[in-house]
Formats: C-alpha cells, sequence, structure tokens
C-alpha cells in the first residue's frame, strides 16, 4: 500500500518524476479505458503523468480509501483541477475538474507492475463541455 501511497504523494501530487524510477517496475502496465493504448514502463508513465500534471494546473488527487489484499492494492480517489492545457486531444477549457474513479495495483518487491484505472470518463467529458449536461 505504501508504494502506492507513494507514487500518489510524490508523483501525481508532488510532480517528482524522478521517484517513479524507484516505484515503477519496467514491466509495468497502465490501463485506463480513456487512454487508447496501454502505458508501458517507467518512461511511458512518466510522459503520461506529465501530460495530465502539465494540462491540468492544481492537480491533486485525494485517496479516499484504499484495502490492500497480497499483491493488489485498491484505490478509491478524487481528482480535482484546472484543465489549461491540450490534454487527450481537447483544448484548454480552463474549466475546473473534479472526477472520481478507483484504481487497482499489483505491486511486486515494492514497485508497481500493473494498475488498471477506472474513472469518471462521462463526467469528465461533461466538465470539459464535450457531452451536453442534460440528464439521460
Amino acid at each position: 500500500m505504501e508504494t502506492v501511497r507513494q507514487d500518489i504523494e510524490d508523483v501525481w501530487n508532488g510532480g517528482d518524476f524522478d521517484a517513479i524510477d524507484a516505484l515503477v517496475a519496467d514491466e509495468f502496465v497502465y490501463r485506463n479505458p480513456m487512454i487508447e493504448d496501454s502505458v508501458r514502463g517507467p518512461e511511458d508513465y512518466r510522459w503520461l503523468v506529465e501530460n495530465f500534471r502539465g494540462a491540468v494546473s492544481d492537480f491533486e488527487m485525494a485517496v479516499e480509501q484504499m484495502i490492500e489484499d497480497d499483491d493488489i492494492v485498491a484505490t478509491r480517489f478524487r481528482t480535482t483541477g484546472t484543465h489549461e492545457r491540450e490534454l487527450l486531444g481537447v483544448e484548454p477549457t480552463g474549466n475546473r475538474i473534479d472526477v472520481t474513479g478507483a484504481m487497482f495495483d499489483r505491486v511486486e518487491d515494492g514497485k508497481l507492475v500493473e494498475r488498471w484505472v477506472n474513472d469518471d470518463a462521462l463526467g469528465f467529458m461533461r466538465q470539459l463541455g464535450l457531452v451536453d449536461q442534460r440528464p439521460f
């Protein structure tokens, strides 16, 4: 659980990209339905984090709950910030985002080996103005 918490605090919230080498295994795979291809390895992961943090100023990921079972860590989180640069092909909107989600990490020998993320993609698209705000 400590590895996941350190990744969130140091890398995602703190912007300490050098910490990635100590936290992410060479065979790491990151999967998120909002991202077309899997992210593989520390360098691709660094690129992903740099792009999200660069596009969303005042980025913050808050851990709402963490549960550990053997080598799997489940995390419920909330991400907030302001969309100020291109992100996932979307030009800057200046809109505030507030997205909840869950991720499941597999940790081996103190390093992230796999991460599956499922966040509120529809809510995210609504907040960026890409989807009509009307209820279904």
